[in-house]
């Protein structure tokens, strides 16, 4: 079964990030030296984004002092611990009756850290109609979006954030690195990997303890294969900033990529005692137990991805796979089709649905039409374009 790596909010972080600086490609030892220039927001323009014109964003104003105070632990604080979960529950039913822009902003942001995202995305519309300038509105807006795979109206979200940002006179730093890493992890996304790391390399000159960014560059490059770079940028993570679950997440998916199973699974555990609701680890360490015929365990841990994270594509997956390996066949097809409900572009997700309409639910159309998808998705790898090409002429030569 395909590993499954992705961040959550930023965290998911989520998740949730060329190089303006040589370490990143591995070509010197040094890290980044703060920045001193006046910066440019975006680095790079925002242009032709998803074979669409992306709106222009203008040049900000003024710069962001290297030495500024940016407390991303606070805006980018993770997942909630299961133990913080009830609290955050109930303030949101406190703010059920909401009208100012700054309480919606509040409830908003709570439902995210719970999952909640369509919820989420209601209360930021709604205080936005109330404050259409608020800032923060804009980008809490955009990444709830970006979480539900909307880039373009993600990117429209942030072009209205950056015009008001560039609008002020003393626009408040905070403010500017909040929404670059926003910009960065949006374009990630959307596989635009280039501009992202511009970016994040920037902000990792300003602020060298920004463990996110570390964590996202990392995360790229692994998608990316080049193990040997994201354990660079993890491992200065590591020696600059301190413990951070997505770090030894990356840790994790390294060892096993080597096949040390053992040391991957002490990662994800470590992962885990920092954040037990970080749901890449979850899914990580359930596909070991699902890989060592451990399936209950498995089971266990996407269930606690998805209680986490009720939006987590590569937790239902998990999920559906084990409970099609379990016999649940119609459990498992009602997970594989929420899964394509939320991200209807999985071919992860229409891959398993195939095999389980081809091997247990006997329906070869079906399974047919699901395989042909995969082969014309433009997110799915070469191996599995393969192996869905195969089943193909298996089921027509039958």
């Amino acid at each position: 079964m395909k590993k499954f790596l992705s961040f959550s909010k930023p965290s998911q972080q989520s998740l949730t990030v060329a190089a303006a600086f040589c370490w990143v490609t591995a070509c010197a030892t040094k890290g980044p030296a703060p920045t001193t220039r006046t910066e440019n927001m975006d680095v790079v323009e925002v242009v032709n984004v998803d074979k669409r014109d992306a709106p222009m964003i203008a040049d900000p104003r003024g710069d962001v002092p290297a030495n500024a105070a940016f407390n991303w632990q606070v805006f980018f604080k993770g997942v909630p611990a299961a133990k913080e979960r009830p609290a955050l529950q109930q303030n949101i039913k406190q703010l059920s009756g909401a009208s100012t822009a700054a309480d919606l902003l509040k409830r908003g942001r709570n439902e995210f850290s719970l999952g909640l995202l369509a919820a989420a995305e209601s209360s930021f519309r709604q205080a936005l109609r109330k404050e259409r300038k608020n800032v923060d509105v804009l980008i809490d807006l955009a990444v709830t979006l970006q979480r539900q795979r909307r880039i373009p109206a993600a990117l429209d979200m942030l072009a209205e954030a950056k015009s008001n940002l560039s609008a002020m006179e003393r626009p408040d730093p905070a403010q500017i690195f909040k929404y670059r890493y926003t910009l960065a992890m949006t374009y990630l996304a959307n596989d635009d990997r280039t501009r992202a790391h511009a970016i994040l390399t920037d902000l990792i000159g300003k602020d060298r303890a920004f463990l996110p960014g570390y964590a996202a560059l990392a995360f790229s490059y692994l998608k990316d294969d080049k193990d040997s770079v994201a354990k660079f940028i993890t491992e200065q993570a590591l020696d600059r900033g301190g413990d951070h679950a997505s770090l030894y997440n990356i840790l994790g998916v390294l060892a096993e990529r080597k096949g040390q199973t053992a040391a991957a699974r002490d990662h994800y555990n470590h992962a885990l005692k920092l954040s037990d609701t970080y749901t890449p680890a979850l899914v990580n360490r359930g596909n070991l137990h699902f890989a060592a015929k451990e399936a209950s365990m498995a089971e266990d841990d996407y269930k606690k991805a998805l209680d986490a994270d009720p939006a987590n594509v590569d937790a239902m997956i998990g999920l559906g796979v084990v409970q099609r390996k379990t016999g649940r066949f119609s459990a498992a097809q009602e997970t594989f089709g929420r899964a394509l409900e939320i991200d209807a572009d999985s071919p992860q997700a229409r891959f398993n649905l195939a095999i389980l309409m081809r091997e247990n639910l006997k329906d070869e159309g079906q399974a047919l039409r699901y395989f042909t998808e995969v082969t014309q998705s433009e997110h799915a790898n070469e191996n599995l374009k393969k192996m869905a090409s195969a089943a193909i002429n298996e089921i027509r030569n039958l």
